[in-house]
């Protein structure tokens, strides 16, 4: 996909909005060129800022930049992870430290004021998730590289969770882990895996999840055309019950924490410690619970045959190579063990469980086949 979607290059001295821009950058990151190529591209191809566009067109902007400014990381990372092109309206993204300390400070996301769908969407929301993801994984390059290897931000070592490195000698191309070769030899062991060998594996782990999911679509497929359907899950039912339970314990504990304080059992402290730590459990309890009766409900009215997770490895049955778009929508994370061996952590892996299960519940049902 062409980068400039907005203007062919012998127009892109114009200024261009940063909604025109938006997609672009966007797709631009998910066509895996790094951030520092973009900046690159931008700059080269004289593509304005926000703020030089702001300025040419009369409206406010900053005056503590210079009179020409250039694209920059933060300013290109800006746009990348602005959900305003989403369609939403995004308040209260940052706030003044306090009222004696005139400071801005960015705010967590789960404070952000967000209203949905509030003007037309110019980036749809899986390309932005997307883009959220890979932004956030490890993919530094060598400097001059523009595009991104193929497992770069995929690989963890089993031993001390830090990035798997890639190197080359010649034509061979090898993976290590970091800590093992930049910090200490000590600290961890090389953990190397040839590269043939590990696509190999990892391409042989997709394929069996893409297989699972095409029976688990067939299978829901028989299930759902049954007259009857089972939907109790008696795991969950008995997690609930017993979460209830020890939630319920939990709340007598710190109700009677203020009496025992009054009546000097306790020191304050003790008091202050002990409550703090029953409303962590609490608060944790709470979150399970309604995790497992959001899991339940769902259980309740059924599965899709094209449930989301199914569709997302089903779309990839065809799959004869791996490459970066197949490793971002399907695969968390490469875990590499010392003696070569790899885990592939699979996206969806939750709802593979619960669609399990349902099948399980309901393998009986299914119509015996004919002929």
């Amino acid at each position: 996909m062409s980068f400039f979607l907005f203007h062919p290059p012998n127009l892109s001295k114009k200024a261009h909005p940063p909604s025109r821009i938006s997609p672009a950058v966007n797709n631009k990151t998910l066509q895996e060129e790094t951030r520092r190529a973009i900046v690159y591209h931008l700059n080269d191809h004289g593509i304005p800022s926000p703020t030089t566009y702001r300025k040419n067109k009369g409206l406010p902007y900053s005056c503590s930049v210079s009179d020409n400014p250039m694209w920059g990381d933060r300013v290109l990372t800006n746009i990348l992870t602005n959900p305003i092109y989403t369609g939403d309206l995004v308040q209260d993204r940052r706030r003044v430290k306090s009222y004696k300390v005139h400071e801005i400070e960015a705010v967590p996301e789960d404070e952000w004021v967000r209203v949905a769908d509030t003007h037309e969407a110019i980036i749809d929301r899986e390309t932005f998730e997307k883009v959220q993801a890979l932004l956030k994984r490890d993919t530094r390059t060598a400097p001059r590289k523009k595009e991104l290897h193929l497992f770069s931000g995929f690989l963890r070592c089993a031993d001390c969770g830090k990035s798997i490195t890639r190197s080359q000698s010649g034509k061979n191309v090898y993976y290590a882990c970091s800590t093992y070769k930049y910090r200490s030899r000590a600290a961890c062991s090389m953990h190397s895996i040839k590269h043939e060998r590990l696509e190999a594996a990892v391409l042989f782990a997709v394929r069996q999840q893409v297989h699972l999911a095409v029976s688990f679509s067939e299978i829901l497929a028989r299930i759902n055309s049954a007259p009857v359907k089972k939907s109790q899950s008696f795991r969950l039912d008995d997690l609930i019950a017993a979460k209830e339970k020890e939630l319920a314990k939990i709340a007598r504990y710190k109700q009677s924490l203020y009496q025992d304080w009054k009546d000097g059992e306790i020191t304050q402290q003790d008091y202050r410690t002990m409550k703090a730590d029953y409303e962590r459990q609490i608060s944790s309890l709470s979150d399970v619970l309604e995790r497992l009766t959001a899991e339940r409900a769902e259980l309740a009215n059924g599965v899709d045959s094209e449930h989301p997770a199914l569709v997302a490895f089903k779309k990839h049955q065809n799959i004869e190579t791996l490459n970066r778009e197949i490793l971002i929508d399907l695969v968390n994370y490469i875990k590499v063990y010392e003696n070569g061996n790899i885990s592939v952590k699979c996206k969806f892996a939750d709802e593979f469980r619960r669609i399990a299960e349902y099948i399980e519940i309901n393998i009986s049902e299914i119509p015996a086949a004919t002929g």
